[in-house]
């Protein structure tokens, strides 16, 4: 049976959608991490079939997500499933740009400074000290910068899997609101 589409059923059910998107992005990051501690040219090919893992999932993940809204809810058309489906990048997204953001200041916090020190061991003979000290004083605020960049990252790519789906899911027709009028009958 389905249920009654309406705005806030809308926003509830991307909410929990969010979540479990979220779920499974963190999930599979986690597996991701556990394949970069593998040493080696093996570990880097873990590494890749893991992001590889990651990008498949999370679309299939996405695509159900979709399909079982618009399965649930009547009266779901392309443009209220495209909204859902920004509802449920927008929520996933913060979810997991939080996670990042714990991850990065409470479960490794050293990770955020060797990462610094690796870059700037690299770089270190093209930077002069005016970058030097740019460099330092963009240090604590890298937490906020990767934070960000998470959420923007994280909403690209639900938006463009909302792109790639919804089409297939509640197809866009153009003449919709002209097939009942009385001139095309």
């Amino acid at each position: 049976m389905q249920k009654e589409y309406s705005s806030s059923a809308s926003w509830n059910s991307a909410a929990i959608a969010g979540l479990v998107m979220a779920a499974v992005t963190i999930a599979i990051e986690l597996v991701g991490a556990l394949c970069a501690k593998v040493p080696g040219v093996a570990g880097g090919f873990l590494n890749f079939l893991a992001w590889a893992a990651k990008m498949v999932l999370c679309a299939l993940t996405f695509k159900f997500l979709l399909q079982k809204f618009h399965d649930n809810y009547e009266g779901v058309d392309y443009f209220a499933l495209k909204r859902y489906g920004l509802k449920l990048a927008l929520f996933s997204a913060i979810i997991v740009a939080a996670y990042s953001l714990v991850n990065i200041l409470v479960i490794n916090p050293d990770s955020i400074s060797d990462m610094m020190e690796s870059f700037r061991e690299g770089y270190s003979s093209m930077m002069d000290s005016n970058s030097e000290a740019a460099f330092e004083k963009m240090l604590p605020k890298m937490p906020v910068y990767i934070g960000f960049v998470s959420v923007i990252y994280c909403f690209f790519w639900g938006w463009t899997y909302t792109s790639l789906f919804a089409k297939s899911i509640a197809p866009f027709d153009p003449f919709a609101d002209l097939k009942d009028t009385p001139d095309n009958q």
